[in-house]
């Protein structure tokens, strides 16, 4: 288990007017739950995502410790649809007295927004950071009715046929589709975006040969990679996957920094009041160190991560105003 100073390099934060917007929505009044009776009644965890996914099934294990943690249920509400900004909204329009929670990937935080023709919602002012929980590595793998073996092999059909290989994600403007068009970019490869509401639809297809290729987590493709349904061409991190080392990075295949992970963490409604913010940000890091949460996610091919809401803040601002220039410079539209 990493925590957030320590999981990336090379970030610029310049965010105390976020901040500042984040502190005032939190200390906003009409919510004046105590954070010492906090939970009083079932605690909803909404997830952006349909069941079966990592996403997902971090849900479930955070739910799962977080109950025994408060001795109240903690139940998970998968709310899939447009990249995630249908259980965002939701968490957006809640109460803020700790009872509705999102669990959210940084692709709905920081990249959907720039390809949304309206956002129901303010990601930098109406949601309030409470904690990171976690992150997941991604592989790039081909269905194995496309008939290549490795990245150079795909890249070689994708230029034979260009525009007519597809690739599915799991949203427009999600962290699959912005580095799919930085991936075409460095490539030199035009390819056909197929968008589904969530992972699991997207990889089905996938597996029934009828879209060529997908960014999925390690967990989700292993089994299908032993089964041979899924030919592994390279995972998107930066080293190489300890229980898969003989699978090469996209970097050292010749794309150099490229890297794509997701990490997740939890947010409240804005209003929320900033002790009871502190006293789930607190509890949710005290289950992120935890033994259990860490071999779960483990076993599972993701990796615990921890912070307080001051830094998930810091963090949010920093990664959105990159992706701004980003999406800006790239010109990449919704499609």
């Amino acid at each position: 288990m990493k925590s957030f100073p320590g999981m990336r390099r090379g970030w610029h934060v310049c965010a105390s007017a976020f901040l500042a917007a984040v502190l005032a929505s939190v200390h906003a009044p009409g919510h004046a739950q105590n954070p010492s009776s906090f939970p009083e009644r079932p605690v909803r965890l909404l997830v952006q995502f349909s069941p079966g996914g990592a996403v997902d099934v971090t849900a479930r294990i955070l739910a799962k410790e977080l109950s025994d943690l408060w001795g109240k249920p903690v139940m998970v509400d998968n709310k899939p649809g447009a990249s995630g900004v249908i259980a965002g909204d939701i968490l957006a329009k809640a109460p803020g007295d700790g009872h509705t929670l999102l669990l959210a990937t940084d692709g709905s935080l920081v990249t959907v927004p720039f390809f949304q023709e309206k956002m129901p919602y303010d990601t930098l002012t109406d949601l309030a950071p409470v904690a990171m929980v976690g992150m997941f590595p991604f592989v790039l793998v081909a269905s194995s009715t496309l008939n290549v073996k490795t990245l150079s092999e795909f890249v070689a059909a994708a230029r034979a046929r260009p525009g007519r290989l597809d690739y599915a994600t799991n949203g427009v403007g999600g962290t699959h589709h912005l580095a799919w068009e930085r991936f075409q970019r460095q490539a030199g490869i035009k390819l056909n975006h197929i968008p589904f509401k969530s992972a699991a639809p997207a990889l089905q297809e996938v597996l029934a040969g009828r879209i060529s290729v997908i960014f999925t987590g390690v967990a989700t493709a292993f089994p299908y990679i032993k089964d041979g349904r899924l030919v592994s061409l390279a995972t998107l991190g930066l080293e190489r996957l300890p229980f898969m080392p003989e699978l090469p990075t996209v970097a050292e295949l010749g794309y150099p920094g490229f890297e794509v992970t997701t990490w997740m963490a939890v947010l409240a409604p804005k209003g929320t009041p900033p002790a009871l913010v502190e006293r789930i940000s607190a509890d949710i890091n005290k289950i992120t160190r935890g033994k259990s949460y860490n071999d779960s996610l483990a076993q599972r091919g993701s990796e615990a991560r921890t912070s307080t809401s001051r830094e998930l803040a810091q963090l949010i601002h920093a990664e959105y105003e990159r992706n701004r220039t980003l999406i800006k410079t790239l010109g990449v539209k919704a499609n």
